[in-house]
């Protein structure tokens, strides 16, 4: 491998690019059509992250929102209750934030189905989920599992993440036959 401190920016992008790539690639697409499915028969759908995991969900419950789903940023306003059936995508890279780790056991006592983005094959219990993507990429603040990766802390699992949610927007768009007019139609116009 190249050595990483004699790469020009586009040279970085391009090794940045690789790692994104061998990321995703080793997704289970099993787990993602899981997680498809939950999200069609869910009721509500709720996202639950924290930090930037959290605000890449906000732009994912949106796109949900743009579908015609009922999707709702979890504590956000507004946000109805939680009930039986609905489902909560929570990310968490570590699968141990303990703020995502409490709403999820709230929402299970409501009867609410849990899918889970994280980084990590055995976290938390309390972070069990019915449907987990695992994301192999950094799970901690200091990059020790993979320390072959350019990007620090939990970078790599953020940009696959947000590319995992983009990918799940285009295909539930092309199973609903939604046209990006329709979409359009759902977007703010209070802007």
């Amino acid at each position: 491998m190249t050595d990483p401190m004699q790469l020009e920016i586009p040279g970085l992008t391009d090794a940045i690019l690789g790692e994104i790539q061998a990321s995703l690639h080793a997704v289970s697409p099993a787990d993602l059509n899981a997680l498809v499915a939950e999200i069609e028969r869910a009721p509500k759908v709720f996202c639950l992250g924290a930090g930037r995991s959290g605000i890449l969900l906000q732009a994912f419950c949106m796109r949900l929102n743009h579908l015609g789903f009922e999707a709702y940023m979890a504590g956000g306003l507004p946000c109805p209750p939680v009930g039986a059936d609905d489902l909560i995508i929570a990310a968490s890279g570590s699968g141990e934030t303990r703020s995502v780790s409490a709403v999820l056991d709230q929402g299970r006592q409501a009867g609410a189905r849990v899918a889970l983005f994280t980084a990590r094959r055995s976290g938390n219990r309390s972070m069990a989920a019915d449907v987990t993507v695992i994301i192999p990429a950094p799970a901690g603040l200091v990059n020790r599992d993979h320390p072959q990766n350019l990007q620090p802390m939990r970078t790599l699992f953020e940009q696959v993440f947000f590319l995992i949610c983009e990918a799940i927007v285009c295909s539930l768009r092309m199973k609903k036959g939604i046209g990006e007019e329709e979409m359009a139609q759902r977007h703010a116009n209070l802007e």
